[in-house]
């Protein structure tokens, strides 16, 4: 099974997710210092979906 992390910060859920065998397509968060702290856990080629909103 796939998600899309929404409203990501730095990852928590995903990593919850990932632990029960799902697969990450992507975050979207807008906040720069949580993205570049999500991306050095991650990844730095993850897609970031940004704002939502707009």
């Amino acid at each position: 099974m796939t998600f899309t992390d929404f409203c990501s910060g730095i990852g928590g859920g995903r990593i919850g997710l990932e632990n029960l065998g799902m697969t990450c397509l992507g975050f979207s968060e807008i906040d720069k210092d949580a993205e570049i702290t999500y991306r050095d856990f991650f990844g730095k080629d993850e897609l970031n979906y940004g704002d939502l909103m707009q």
